[in-house]
């Protein structure tokens, strides 16, 4: 047995050289028992996984001479011993045997958890056959067993018909024993790592998440702050003009009294204002917010804004432009939000605009939009504010932002508008060279005046033939047509822009067009747009399912020229003609 100790060559762990140390001091049978006592021991020291499997194994494989000595843990669920590990034949793990629990020698071995020796494992009725190349003949199967729980088996295997002997044995047992206890505390160790680590993530997790209802609570103590001083204002105004003229405090003459009156009209004027913004963010946040949709000349829109702030902007000696191409651009979109829209933006643009700059207004359109811009000269956003400009509360604070009356509110009411009708806002501005924001809004619905309106109509047609047929009766008589081949395109056509009328073949691919109508029926955004299905389905019972699912109407193909499009006319609200 000296012959095995002395052959010991431990792998690099920190235990080698405490196990290196006592295998040196002693070498006779007398003490061995004691000894692997102690090797047993230094197991305990270390809480890593595989250092302690990995140290186990070439101890037993120099401790006892075999050809492979292999560790199985046993699966969390209990249930199976997988092979975690394997010496000498490391670059064989994924070859050698998986046991349920019960099965083969290993698995009964486990289960019940009985030290087994072998002889020749391939004429024991318990051998799960392997390659002949990997199959053992004197196996050697210890549980490893702490004294909470089965945690794996430790097998011993050699080649040859060669019985590991009762010293052999005894050896192992103790080995294994102590291992146990190892393996056992490491995957504690490991899992309590991973509940520290999950514990670590979740805390810093939490205090994101206070960080930002902290900023929350933050921006609303200021809101609340901005509020509170933005309605006091305009109440001293009203209330002091008015009691002076309620109880004659002050002789008054006409000019000072029509100036008292105008002053409270304005301060009235002024909380409304207030109020229906924070009214706006509530409904749109609530989901109520509904669009009153309307025909308006662009130029037209931004003069009635312009007529609004032009005192405030000569007051302020700045020079106020609008650039409106083509003069006569119409769009179709709530025609009071779209001013909102522009007077928020000018109002800003003004306020933060030193005396004699210049503000602008310009509207154009690209193939998909209607672009619309306003610049100022004004004291310009750092771009680390240029997200958060758009945030309900938020407020730059530089000397310049503390001079100007506000609440936080315009700029995120704007955003909202804007994307309430499909479209998007943007901010491009440097400190000191002014701003310019910019919002698009998607081009359907938008056209140049030509003496009569058009209406905008989707087609949702898969057959080419069908749809040529039915976009040139439409086109020549003064509709604008737009095309959608399939379900999916048509209910995002729909989303993303502004349609009079939807025809609506039935029998499209993937969704057909009766599911298609329902969910724009379903949707608030979309219900009111009216669909009439125009298919060749002519059967009993075929127009009753899509007047169910919907439709207002149902146009059976072929269709007869004349009468398609009078019928069409009916189903919208602005005849054509």
């Amino acid at each position: 047995m000296s012959t095995a100790l002395d052959r010991l060559q431990l792998p690099d762990s920190p235990l080698a050289p405490k196990f290196a140390g006592i295998l040196g001091t002693a070498m006779d049978d007398k003490v061995i028992v004691d000894l692997l006592g102690q090797v047993g021991n230094l197991f305990t020291s270390s809480l890593e996984l595989k250092e302690t499997i990995d140290f186990m194994l070439k101890a037993a494989a120099d401790l006892v001479d075999c050809d492979a000595a292999t560790v199985f843990l046993l699966d969390e669920d209990g249930r199976a011993l997988s092979a975690i590990a394997t010496y000498p034949f490391t670059d064989n793990l994924g070859q050698v045997a998986r046991f349920e629990l019960g099965e083969g020698i290993v698995g009964w071995a486990a289960q019940r958890r009985k030290l087994v020796s072998v002889a020749d494992a391939t004429k024991d009725r318990r051998f799960k056959t392997l390659g002949l190349a990997y199959a053992p003949r004197s196996c050697l199967v210890m549980p490893l067993e702490s004294p909470q729980r089965l945690v794996g088996a430790l097998t011993l295997a050699r080649r040859e018909v060669q019985p590991f002997t009762s010293i052999e044995q005894a050896l192992m047992r103790i080995i294994a024993s102590q291992a146990a206890i190892s393996i056992d505390n490491a995957r504690l160790y490991t899992a309590q790592r991973a509940q520290l680590g999950e514990i670590a993530t979740q805390k810093r997790e939490v205090e994101v998440a206070n960080a930002q209802i902290a900023e929350i609570s933050r921006l609303k103590s200021e809101f609340l702050a901005n509020m509170s001083h933005e309605l006091r204002t305009p109440l001293n105004a009203i209330l002091g003009f008015s009691e002076i003229l309620k109880d004659n405090l002050v002789d008054l003459t006409p000019q000072q009294r029509q100036e008292c009156l105008q002053n409270i009209h304005a301060s009235g004027k002024h909380l409304l204002e207030l109020v229906n913004d924070v009214l706006d963010l509530s409904k749109i946040e609530a989901g109520r917010m509904e669009l009153a949709y309307d025909r308006f000349g662009v130029q037209d829109a931004v003069k009635e804004v312009h007529n609004v702030i032009r005192s405030l902007s000569e007051r302020r000696d700045i020079d106020l432009s609008i650039d409106v191409v083509p003069v006569h651009l119409e769009i179709r979109a709530d025609k009071s939000k779209f001013k909102q829209v522009l007077y928020n933006l000018l109002s800003n643009a003004i306020k933060f605009t030193p005396q004699g700059g210049k503000v602008w207004v310009s509207a154009r359109t690209d193939s998909e939009d209607l672009i619309v811009d306003v610049g100022d000269t004004g004291v310009g956003i750092p771009a680390e504010h240029h997200k958060r400009i758009f945030d309900e509360f938020y407020q730059l604070d530089h000397a310049t932002t503390r001079q100007v009356e506000g609440t936080g509110l315009g700029l995120s009411l704007t955003r909202r508008l804007v994307e309430l009708h499909g479209g998007s806002i943007s901010l491009e501005s440097d400190p000191g060279r002014g701003s310019v924001f910019t919002f698009r809004l998607p081009l359907a619905g938008i056209e140049v005046l030509n003496g009569h309106r058009h209406n905008r109509i989707l087609l949702v047609e898969d057959n080419a033939s069908n749809r040529d047929l039915a976009k040139m009766v439409l086109l020549g008589s003064g509709f604008d047509v737009d095309i959608a081949v399939d379900g999916e395109e048509g209910l995002h056509k729909v989303r993303s822009k502004v349609y009079d009328l939807v025809l609506m073949d039935v029998e499209l691919p993937g969704m057909d067009g009766l599911t298609l109508t329902r969910m724009l029926k379903a949707d608030p955004k979309t219900a009111g747009i009216p669909v009439v299905a125009l298919t060749a389905n002519a059967m009993k019972g075929n127009e009753q399912e899509a007047l169910a699912a919907g439709c207002s109407g149902y146009i059976t193909k072929p269709i007869e020229v004349a009468n398609f499009v009078k019928r069409i006319s009916t189903f919208i609200e602005v005849p054509v003609g």
